[in-house]
Formats: structure tokens, sequence, C-alpha cells
């Protein structure tokens, strides 16, 4: 103990040094945990951002019996001394959620405490406009929070089931299966992207479930739950579809419609200031994306001009809000029992697809007149989808374009593609294939039509 106390005066930041203390703090047949605080508290008051610190502080925290409340004091005191610390705000978002913690997706603890936690940290951002760590738990109070795994959309048909989930999930496998009248289908499910944590799950049937249309109960058991799906006789498929994301209303609109004033406030006194155009930007997709829609884009086209080393990271997300109010503005004209089949995003500027497992269900996708030369490999979950359209996105390579197994039409006209060897590949690759648009590439040059007819005769390429 004296030897790891002496290192640390040495150099506080020492990870070996720490985990060295846990272990022997952990064989001690008498560990003084009390000594172990003040030792704590003397270090945090040397420095107060030293996060190797604030985790050995949890570890003694939790040996020593301390209680959230007085943990939770603990961490008020270090931020009103200072809001500039990045470690306590952390520290406390942890402490927070273990007292108050919601089962609500929208917030991510109950919601006095969030009322009052976005009081303290509007205090701290406008004590100190330039410094990033009250910003930072600001922004994890307007986050969405959610916890558990869950259905989001299901398709199933004769021959196959489409499943996506909503949310991140573990990387341990989980568990799901479909059942038909109270019996397990025998389904093997296939993950896109290929990952253990993919939000996208497709299987095939052996046999044909020839049945189907006349099926008293269809339901997915996804972990514990099970949903039940109900028969389109529309489109002669069993769906489920969980739209309560659609309709919801924030309890304390009212406090975030003032935060916002005072924001754009700070803004107009403050106009070099990013962290209040950003927050604003936070604040009006939370409190009405279709309201505020048009301001939210403004908001991010000042950012890249203010923030301009970070104007990519901007414009990736103007393209995550771009796709998720053109998502949004389909899922409200459907109804209950429906799934659209075509979206339209040319035109756009986009330079990366989110969230692109909501794709899934798309048979005619136009990703016309965009930047996506960098994204290929984020359109694996378009299995469903017959007439894609690429025209126009600044391709050089088609080295990372994923396998679409449903794959009819596709345009890639007017890019930059030169390898004769990976149209070839993609023409392999793709067996129903029946036209391809390769126009106005340079590629259309030196591509041997003899060729394309080996790797498949039924294509139809056009090149002029």
């Amino acid at each position: 103990m004296n030897l790891t106390e002496q290192c640390l005066r040495e150099n506080p930041k020492s990870y070996s040094v720490w985990h060295q203390r846990c272990w022997v703090m952990e064989r001690m047949p008498e560990p003084d945990w009390k000594r172990e605080l003040t030792l704590c508290a003397r270090c945090l008051n040397i420095d107060e951002r030293n996060f190797h610190c604030w985790d050995y502080r949890e570890f003694v925290v939790q040996k020593a019996g301390i209680s959230s409340e007085e943990e939770f004091e603990f961490s008020t005191t270090k931020i009103l001394s200072n809001f500039s610390n990045y470690s306590s705000w952390h520290y406390r978002s942890r402490i927070l959620t273990k007292m108050f913690g919601t089962m609500s997706e929208e917030i991510p603890i109950v919601d006095d405490k969030y009322r009052e936690e976005l009081d303290l940290v509007m205090n701290a951002t406008f004590t100190d406009p330039n410094d990033t760590s009250a910003w930072f738990y600001q922004r994890w109070l307007l986050d969405k929070c959610m916890t558990t795994c869950r259905l989001w959309r299901a398709q199933i048909k004769k021959d196959m089931a489409v499943v996506v989930i909503d949310n991140n999930i573990l990387i341990k496998p989980i568990s799901l299966s479909l059942l038909v009248n109270d019996k397990t289908v025998d389904a093997q499910w296939q993950l896109h992207p290929d990952e253990k944590f993919a939000k996208l799950r497709i299987a095939e049937f052996s046999s044909s479930l020839e049945d189907l249309d006349r099926a008293k109960e269809v339901s997915v058991k996804l972990q514990e739950t099970l949903y039940q799906l109900s028969y389109s006789e529309l489109e002669r498929v069993w769906i489920y579809k969980d739209n309560s994301s659609l309709h919801k209303k924030n309890s304390n609109d009212e406090q975030l419609n003032e935060q916002l004033k005072s924001y754009n406030q700070l803004s107009e006194m403050e106009p070099n200031n990013k962290w209040a155009l950003l927050t604003g930007v936070l604040l009006m997709k939370k409190i009405n994306f279709k309201k505020f829609y048009t301001d939210i884009l403004n908001n991010l086209s000042a950012l890249s001009k203010i923030d301009s080393l970070r104007k990519n990271y901007y414009k990736d997300l103007r393209s995550k809000l771009l796709v998720e109010y053109k998502l949004l503005e389909i899922w409200k004209e459907e109804s209950d029992l429906e799934i659209q089949s075509r979206i339209d995003l040319s035109g756009l500027d986009l330079t990366k697809l989110h969230n692109n497992h909501y794709f899934s269900f798309f048979e005619e996708v136009n990703l016309g007149a965009n930047q996506l030369e960098n994204s290929l490999y984020q359109l694996s979950t378009l299995q469903q989808c017959v007439k894609l359209s690429l025209s126009s996105n600044g391709l050089t390579s088609l080295k990372r374009f994923p396998i679409l197994c449903n794959l009819e039409v596709l345009s890639l006209r007017n890019n930059k593609l030169t390898s004769t060897k990976e149209i070839i590949s993609l023409i392999k690759q793709h067996k129903n294939l029946k036209r391809l648009d390769l126009r106005d590439n340079s590629v259309c040059e030196e591509i041997d039509i003899a060729e394309i007819q080996n790797a498949n005769p039924y294509v139809d390429v056009c090149l002029k």
C-alpha cells in the first residue's frame, strides 16, 4: 500500500498502479475503506479530472457500502466547485441512473430529477459557454436512452421472415423464434450485416408455409417477450409494427422550449459558439422534429462554417436527420397493416446511410445524386430491394458493394467507375440481375460485352 501510494505521487494517472491498489485492497484481511475514500478526496482535490481516481472511488464506494445519496451529494459539491469537470459529470450520470433510472426510452432518469438536471446543466453552460464538460452532459440528458431489446417491425411470408430489432443489441447472442399456431417454425436466421449485433434478421424456410394465410395466430418471440402479428389481406403477409415513437410528446416540452429560447439568445450573443447551435439542434429534434426541420438544417449549415474542421461530422449528422425525417413521413402515411415498398432519397447530398436497418423492407430505393461513395457497405440491409439507383454518387469502386439477393435493376449511371473486373464480379454475384445501367462511366469505353455475357447472359447492360 505504501509502494502504490508513493507511485501515485509520482504518476497519479497510472493505470497499473490503480489496478495494483485494487488488487491489494481486495486481498487485505482488514481493508480500511474509509482511509481509501480520504485518499480519493485528496487526489481529486489535486486534480478533479483524474478519471482513474474517479473509477477507483467507485470501486471503494461499493466495497465500503457508501450510499448513492452520499455520492450524489459528493458529485454535486464537486460540480458546483468547478463546472469544468468531465469526470464528475460522468460520475453523476452513473449515480443518477442507479438512483432514478427509468424504463422510458426518451429520458434517462425520472421526470422530476430530469427537470432539475436540465436546470443545473443550463446554469453551467451559461456560466462558461466555451467549456465542453457541461455541454456533453446536456447531450446525455437529451439523447434517447433505449435500454431494452425490442421488436420494431416484422414481415412473415410463406417462404421467408424478415425481423428488425430497434435497439443496439448486446454482443452476446439473442433468442429469436417464429411461432405459427403456437408451434415453433424451423428457421435459420441470417444476420445483415454479418455481425453479432446486427438489427436485421432474415430467415428463408426449408419448406414453404403454404397454410400461412389461414393461420389463426403468428407471433415472434424475442428474448422473453412474445409479439403478436396481424394478417394483411392487402399484402397477404403477417405484419408487426411498433409505431409508439411516432406520436410521443415530452412531459416537459415547456421547459425544453424555454431552454431552446435561452440557447438561441446565447447564439445571438456569441455567434461563434458551436455548442449552443448544436444543443439547439438536439432540443428542436426532441421537441418537434417536423416543426423545426428547416431551423435544424439551418443550424447545421451554420455549424459547418463556424466549426469547419468538423464539417464532415455535420454533413453526416445532416444526412442522419434528413433520412430520419423522410422515414417518419413515410411511416406516418402508412396504415397499420401496410409497409411501404418505395423510398426516394435522391438529390439530398447524403454522405451516410444512418439507421440503415430501417431500409430492410423497401423494394425500390432511389439514392441518386448523393455522396455515398464511401458508404456502399451500408447497403447490406437492402435484402428485399429489387430496384436500386446509385447514379451520380461519385463512385470510384464497387469493392464494398454488398450481395443483394433480390436485386434485378441497378443504376450506376454517371459515376467514376473504371474497373471492368469489379463490374464482372458484381454481375456474377447477383444472379437475379436483369438490367445494369453503366452510362457515363469511364469503364464503358473498356468493357467487353462478351465477358459480361459469359458472366450472366440474361443481364442487359446499358453502356450508351
